[in-house]
């Protein structure tokens, strides 16, 4: 890593030299963006001090280049302005490795690592305001015969047509995540068990009506889901389970189905 950021302090202070002494060639940027930012470690950037590599660039070049008592502002000014358009680069490049961070490439849907960082927030605000908040649990079933018969291509065809029927069945501030293997969640806001069912019906419905070319079965999808304020989970991880629990009965009952943790006789604890 420091070789790494060695190399970029002396590219920064190359590119600042051209930059301030061209009159702020706006090509002198461009370039500078293309050849400073190669580096995509996100550690390597948060350990970059830009603002001490900025100064140290500055001073270096200002001493030596320039007699002090010849040093103009206008320098000063166009250095800053290089600098500005650094950083905001780097938030650029930062947000978007964030955003890589949390995606699932296959599926384009939230991963499991954003579930496990969103869940809990929106747990603890949904309960400070007192607005419900419902977990849906959506497994495809006989997943593996599909795999093991039509080979994994097929398989990732299928888990990308359900994420899109999953994406365009949801409103824009409902989340959805592939959670794992053949396994996807959604989160649901103000949303209750009487408003529930429609949207969860919908995608059943667009899962079993699904036509893949390579695939000559049909695909269908085993529901479950629970509710905050009506099924009262005492803590995240157990809101979960509810809902796991929930998804596990439609598959016991038959599969391609939609069942709630509300309506079963036994609720077992975490």
């Amino acid at each position: 890593m420091f070789e790494e950021i060695k190399m970029f302090s002396e590219k920064y202070k190359r590119y600042l030299r051209e930059y301030i002494f061209t009159n702020g060639d706006e090509s002198i940027l461009l370039e500078a963006f293309e050849s400073l930012f190669e580096i995509k470690n996100p550690n390597i950037l948060q350990a970059i001090d830009i603002l001490e590599i900025h100064f140290s660039s500055l001073e270096d070049i200002l001493n030596v280049e320039k007699d002090n008592d010849t040093v103009q502002w206008i320098f000063i000014k166009r250095a800053n302005e290089f600098l500005a358009q650094i950083f905001i680069t780097i938030a650029n490049i930062l947000l978007k490795l964030k955003e890589q961070i949390s995606i699932d490439m296959l599926t384009k849907l939230y991963n499991r690592l954003a579930f496990d960082s969103i869940l809990p927030k929106l747990w603890f605000e949904s309960l400070k305001d007192g607005l419900n908040l419902s977990l849906a649990m959506l497994d495809i079933d006989n997943f593996k015969e599909i795999n093991d018969c039509y080979g994994h291509v097929t398989g990732d065809e299928v888990l990308k047509e359900v994420a899109r029927i999953i994406r365009d069945s949801i409103r824009e501030k409902d989340k959805a995540f592939r959670y794992g293997g053949e396994e996807f969640v959604i989160i649901f806001f103000g949303v209750d068990y009487s408003n529930l069912f429609i949207p969860l019906e919908r995608i059943r419905e667009r899962v079993e009506n699904l036509n893949i070319n390579s695939l000559n079965k049909k695909t269908t999808i085993s529901i479950g889901a629970s509710s905050l304020l009506e099924d009262s989970p005492s803590t995240v991880e157990e809101f979960i389970h509810f809902a796991d629990i929930a998804m596990y009965e439609a598959k016991r009952m038959g599969k391609n189905r939609i069942v709630f943790y509300k309506e079963l006789n036994h609720k077992p604890r975490v």
